[in-house]
């Protein structure tokens, strides 16, 4: 394999890099710099076919950069309510518990989209409603069967 770069390139991004992945990926290619068999080189770094063929990708792709982990700049997709609409659902939340009203998570989801025009998964509501202070309760559910007599005198045995 033929690269722009020889191997003691790779070697002193090897011995100065304090990133793990970049390390190993230096290491890639200067051991395939040197010469060395694609399985050698497979099996020192314990990469497999396809994480070997992304890597070589990223390199012939950035160059030198492709060996650097690119996770640390992403900054993973945005939020889906700014922090004045939390605060606006937070204050909502707490003056209706005060009046003794629960909200579950389709009511939320629903005044979220009323409120500020934002469709937002079920599962979500729950986060937002975390992040205010409460968490999502249901009652225990009750036997079809149960009987609620036998249930107090149970209660009194003690």
């Amino acid at each position: 394999m033929k690269f722009q770069h020889q191997a003691d390139e790779f070697w002193a991004i090897y011995r100065v890099s304090t990133c793990a992945v970049e390390r190993r990926r230096a290491q890639f290619f200067a051991l395939l710099a040197e010469g060395r068999s694609e399985g050698d080189v497979m099996d020192i770094t314990t990469y497999g076919v396809r994480s070997a063929r992304y890597v070589v990708d990223r390199y012939h792709q950035f160059g030198l950069k492709g060996l650097q982990d690119g996770r640390r700049d992403n900054r993973g997709a945005p939020r889906v309510l700014t922090a004045d609409e939390q605060q606006a659902l937070a204050a909502q939340l707490h003056a209706d518990v005060e009046q003794g009203v629960v909200w579950e998570g389709k009511r939320l989801q629903e005044w979220i989209k009323e409120q500020f025009g934002k469709e937002v998964y079920l599962g979500r509501t729950y986060e937002f409603m975390r992040a205010a202070g409460f968490s999502p309760q249901k009652p225990r559910p009750q036997h079809v069967k149960g009987d609620p007599e036998a249930k107090e005198a149970f209660k009194t045995k003690s």
